[in-house]
Order: C-alpha cells, then sequence, then structure tokens
C-alpha cells in the first residue's frame, strides 16, 4: 500500500460527507429544509448586500428559487420571464442537467488545483487551446496562435488586460532592459456610458461613476491637478452611436462614426502618444443600453491606435457568443490586440472568464526570446479561482454546446425576430426615443430617467430585465431557450408597464433624461 493509499484509508469522514439515495442537502443553519418568503426576507434585509442595491430597495424583495429554460420561479411559486438570462449570462437557459453533470463530475475527481508557475490542470490547458484556437479561426491575421491567461469574471479580465498592456510597453525597449521605451505609457482611453466592471480599474473606465476608482481617489485635489496631463490617467470620449455623442462635437460631412474617431486620435495627441497605454472598449455596449458603434468607426480607430502605438482592449464580457457571432468585433471586421470574454464563456453555471491576447503580445512582455528568466519578468498577477479545474470543465462543455447546437447562428436569427416583435409592439409610444439591438442584446432608450421605475413595475407583471446605469434605458438579453411566444409576452408587458408612465406623464416630466 501506497503511503497517500495508508493516508486516505485511515481517514475518518463524517457521516454526512455523502448522501443517502434521495436524501436532500439541507442548506443554512439551523437544518431547516424550507423556509417562508417572511423568514428569508427578514434574513436578506439583515444579512445581505446586494450590488447596485440599497437597503430600501429590499423591501420589495423578490427571491427565486428554481429555472427552467427562460422562466424562474421564485420561492411562492410564481414564475417570471427571464429577459435578462440571469445577469445577461445564462444564454443557454435555466435549470441544463447536462452541465450540472459536468461540474458534478469534475468535483468528485479534483474539485481545485493550483494554477501558478509551473502548476496547472488539464481541464485549464484545454480550455486554453481551445479558445485559442476559436480567436484564431475568427481573426487568422492576429490571433494564429494567440494566448490565454483564465479568470473567474469579466472584471478581473480588464484588470489583467491592463496589467498585460503595462507589461508590454515596460518590456518594448531593449530586450533585458528593466524598463523599454514604452513605460510611460500607463493612461487609459474609454467611452463614455461604458461598463467594464466594478474593481478600481474598471470603475475608473466609467467617468461616470464617482464614488469609487480614479475619479473617488482624486477627489480633494484641485480641478487643474485633478485634469491636469500628468495626473489624468483615465481619458474618455464619446461612443459612435447617434444617441450618445454630443452634435455639437461634430464637423460639418462627419458621421458619428468619424466623429467619434476623431475625437479619439484628438484625445491621444492632447494626452501625448508616449503617455497613452491602450483604448479599452466594448464592441456593443451592455449596461449602457446595447448600444452599437456606428460601422465607420472601428476601422478608423485600428488605423489610429496603429499610427500612435496604442493597445485596443476589446470588453467582450457581455458580446461573446451574444451578438450573432463569437466575437462581437466580428461585426466590424476589425480585430483587437487583447480581448476579455467571461459571461457566455460558462452561460451562468460557474463563474469563470478570459484574456485573449496576441502571440508578439506574450513575446515581448514575457522577454520570451532570452534564454535566462530574471525577477521582472515574472507576471505577478493571478486570482485564487484562474483555471479552476470544475469551471475549465463546465466552459468546455457549455462551448461544445453552443458549437454542436448551432446556437451562435440561432442567436442572429432569434435577435432578428426578438427586435422585430419589440418594435412593433413599442411602436407609437412617446416615452421611447429608440428600440435597438444586436444579437440578443435589446435595448430601449426612453426619454427620461424612469429605466428603474418600470424595471421594478416589470416585476409584478412577471418579467425580469435591467435598467441601466444611465437610468434611461433598459437592457433585454433573453436566452437562446426563449420561444417567440415568451418574448412577445415580454413585449407585451413592457409596453402596458411604459404605456402606463405615458399615461401618467408627470413620472416623464419629473425625471428628465441626464444623457
Amino acid at each position: 500500500m501506497s503511503s497517500l493509499e495508508n493516508f486516505t484509508s485511515t481517514m475518518s469522514y463524517p457521516e454526512n460527507a455523502t448522501l443517502k439515495e434521495g436524501e436532500k442537502v439541507i442548506l443554512g443553519k439551523g437544518g431547516k429544509e424550507t423556509a417562508t418568503y417572511a423568514d428569508l426576507k427578514a434574513s436578506d434585509e439583515l444579512h445581505q448586500m446586494h450590488g447596485f442595491g440599497h437597503p430600501l430597495m429590499q423591501h420589495a424583495l423578490v427571491v427565486f428559487e428554481s429555472g427552467e429554460g427562460a422562466v424562474l420561479k421564485d420561492v411562492n411559486g410564481d414564475e417570471y420571464l427571464d429577459a435578462l438570462a440571469g445577469i445577461t449570462v445564462s444564454h443557454l437557459g435555466h435549470g441544463r442537467a447536462d452541465l450540472a453533470q459536468v461540474a458534478f463530475e469534475q468535483m468528485t475527481k479534483l474539485e481545485a488545483s493550483s494554477n501558478q508557475r509551473n502548476l496547472t490542470n488539464n481541464n485549464a490547458i484545454k480550455l486554453c487551446e481551445r479558445l485559442s484556437g476559436l480567436a484564431g479561426r475568427v481573426f487568422p491575421e492576429k490571433m494564429t496562435g494567440s494566448r490565454v491567461y483564465l479568470t473567474a469574471g469579466g472584471g478581473e479580465g480588464i484588470e489583467a488586460a491592463y496589467h498585460l498592456a503595462l507589461r508590454f510597453w515596460n518590456k518594448s525597449g531593449p530586450l533585458g532592459t528593466p524598463y523599454g521605451r514604452g513605460y510611460k505609457k500607463q493612461k487609459v482611453i474609454s467611452f463614455r456610458n461604458c461598463y467594464h466592471g466594478s474593481t478600481f480599474i474598471p470603475a475608473s473606465l466609467k467617468p461616470e461613476f464617482s464614488d469609487y476608482g480614479w475619479k473617488r481617489w482624486m477627489e480633494g485635489h484641485d480641478r487643474d491637478v485633478f485634469e491636469s496631463n500628468s495626473h489624468r490617467m483615465f481619458c474618455h470620449i464619446d461612443p459612435p452611436h447617434e444617441l450618445f455623442l454630443e452634435k455639437n462635437k461634430m464637423k460639418p460631412g462627419e458621421n458619428v462614426g468619424q466623429a467619434a474617431a476623431r475625437q479619439l486620435e484628438e484625445r491621444i495627441l492632447h494626452e501625448g502618444a508616449k503617455t497613452v497605454a491602450a483604448f479599452v472598449f466594448e464592441p456593443v455596449q451592455g449596461d449602457g443600453g446595447a448600444v452599437d458603434m456606428h460601422r465607420d468607426f472601428f476601422p478608423l480607430a485600428e488605423e489610429i491606435c496603429k499610427r500612435y502605438g496604442i493597445l485596443m482592449i476589446a470588453d467582450e464580457i457581455m458580446t461573446f457568443a451574444k451578438t450573432g457571432h463569437w466575437f462581437g468585433m466580428e461585426l466590424y471586421g476589425v480585430c483587437p490586440d487583447i480581448m476579455v470574454i467571461s459571461k457566455g464563456l460558462t452561460c451562468g453555471y460557474l463563474p469563470a472568464g478570459a484574456v485573449i491576447y496576441r502571440n508578439d503580445l506574450w513575446n515581448t512582455a514575457f522577454n520570451k526570446t532570452l534564454p535566462k528568466l530574471a525577477l521582472s519578468d515574472v507576471w505577478q498577477h493571478d486570482y485564487t479561482w484562474s483555471g479552476h479545474p470544475v469551471c475549465s470543465a463546465v466552459a468546455l462543455r457549455a462551448l461544445d454546446i453552443i458549437e454542436n447546437e448551432n446556437l451562435i447562428e440561432l442567436c442572429a436569427k432569434r435577435g432578428q425576430e426578438f427586435l422585430k416583435i419589440l418594435k412593433s409592439e413599442l411602436d407609437g409610444l412617446h416615452v421611447v426615443q429608440q428600440v435597438r439591438g444586436t444579437g440578443v442584446m435589446l435595448g430601449v432608450d426612453l426619454i427620461s430617467d424612469i429605466a428603474v421605475d418600470v424595471e421594478q413595475v416589470l416585476l409584478e407583471y412577471g418579467v425580469v430585465l435591467r435598467a441601466s446605469t444611465n437610468k434611461h434605458c433598459l437592457l433585454l438579453t433573453p436566452p437562446y431557450a426563449m420561444t417567440e411566444e415568451q418574448f412577445k409576452k415580454v413585449a407585451k408587458s413592457l409596453r402596458k408597464v411604459l404605456n402606463s408612465f405615458t399615461t401618467l406623464a408627470e413620472s416623464a416630466i419629473s425625471k428628465p433624461r441626464q444623457s
């Protein structure tokens, strides 16, 4: 008997370490298998802090218990059509036993392992190979042989992508020197109305956020210090969309794509190209309300970034496998230098994300051509859950399902159908400014900041969607599993609620749109 077998044979497990046939897992202190809505609500108000929330919002609590396909059920037995797909993640719908089975089998084999230094697991390797191959297939000129760094989510991926950009520029001088010619390139340019996550770097990319990130850090400094070139690290331009680019910034003869591209170049020149590391953007702004970009913009932006030596970082966290393409940047025929993906990677069944980037960035960032390892070459960055074997197994299975069931094509088809239904149903409503969509990313732009009110009233109609942080857009990202009939119910319910706000005109007047 080996030492390992001897050790495990003498280990004692608690009696409840394994379940008997038909036995249920009881969660929570006190061994209560079930709890009433009142019990859960009281406990929630006492203990839990909700994201993008406030204690007053928890008074009208909805507690979900189960889901199947595009339907959620709460603890009271009430059903809801999930037009948000979890939190824009459940592409495949709720309750797929095949994904749960993959997770269960992997957990019983290997539930966790280190993915640092020279340690990893077979699933992490397979997932990186799969994603590199997928990126190379879609963007063969730039992404063939691309490298992958695994994360547990999108915000983590943005942080890692920025770190990678800094490393690349630090190492872009003569090989072997601790600082290359680009070590001063640290600034980042992003769009207004964006959302890249809630950790420090992603929060700093959104100019509308003020209580966290770079804007909060600089509070207390005089305005001339905060806005000076030497101190400003995060800069912003208007997104190339007709409702979000300020018209007074356009020149005669320009369309919004050309005007935004000119803004990008002017911002780079104003800051100094030698100080700008990267341009970070969403191919389609998700939280901003499914805002697609003018088709002229990204080809022009690619030329500008190449001219001034700026890395293009595409935040594909929400757009991955949701626009009718694997990657949202396929819409524009432009390949970025770095792509960050998450949500659709595991379709909500476990947290996972990835940073996919060009092989030449890898070679430079890590002095790959040198025979000896220098301390400054080590990637001082990682997350506990990076390359997690269970998350990686589920991601591999989710990718199989999307590919084998031709769900990218279905996404494009369903998206067109859903957009047609939504436009038809909301046509003529005074409170609606625009209905738009790319794949199953659908947005309703309102004339005033009533989106949160609409979101909450819709729950009474059994519909879940999300108000954007800009407060005047509604975001719908229905799962592939939602049927046309189900979406018609969503659209009809939305019309009823919006019509009530139109009738009660004071609601729109009292909350003017902030843009």
